[in-house]
């Protein structure tokens, strides 16, 4: 499968770029593991399915249906900085996801971006001392959702055929919602709900795309 009938292709980062899903798992363990190991792998689980969704609204969902407390402004900073710290220091380990490099060379005459919902400005700092900046027209990520930065490309590029390529369900809604072709690559995805999902165009990883 190739994608030469498409002008702008939108990719998300985790599990897409970054081979990074499980280490996010893992990070959200770390900053919860003073709370109730029970409900801490509850959440973990909601993560899996629903990865792609800010972390802003993560923490604050994990505080309200998990633990069921009473929003708590401070217990939500201290989560979200202990959660940034660790990702920071994850991307930094994270392997690339197979082939990458390869297909952005293929398609470096395409015009490529990132949306996630991943830290915008923890991207972008990621992306640069990766020497990754350099292959995408923008990085875009949370606070704002991902259907709105999906959206946002969009306008930009009214008349040009457009596709998205990730690993989760917030992917696919944000494609289909903004009516952008979708393509799922399941070989990193920890969706076990969108493995299952009918009907969608389904690589291994970016090396099944040229």
């Amino acid at each position: 499968m190739q994608l030469s009938n498409y002008d702008v292709i939108i990719l998300d980062c985790d599990g897409v770029v970054f081979d990074s899903n499980s280490l996010k798992l893992n990070a959200f363990r770390n900053v919860l593991g003073k709370y109730d190991p029970m409900i801490v792998e509850q959440f973990i689980d909601y993560f899996s399915n629903n990865f792609g969704t800010s972390r802003y609204k993560l923490v604050k969902v994990f505080i309200e249906s998990f633990l069921k407390e009473r929003y708590d402004n401070i217990k939500y900073l201290n989560i979200l900085r202990d959660y940034g710290i660790e990702c920071k220091l994850l991307y930094v380990e994270a392997k690339l996801t197979l082939h990458l490099l390869k297909f952005l060379n293929s398609y470096s005459k395409k015009i490529i971006y990132i949306a996630s919902g991943s830290d915008e400005e923890e991207l972008r700092l990621v992306f640069h001392k990766r020497e990754l900046s350099k292959y995408f027209r923008g990085i875009h990520g949370s606070p704002i959702i991902k259907k709105s930065l999906v959206r946002d490309i969009c306008s930009k590029h009214p008349k040009e055929k457009i596709v998205m390529v990730g690993d989760a369900m917030s992917d696919m809604h944000a494609a289909t919602d903004n009516k952008v072709d979708f393509i799922f690559m399941r070989g990193y995805s920890v969706s076990q709900e969108l493995k299952q999902y009918p009907g969608l165009t389904t690589i291994e990883n970016l090396g099944d795309l040229f």
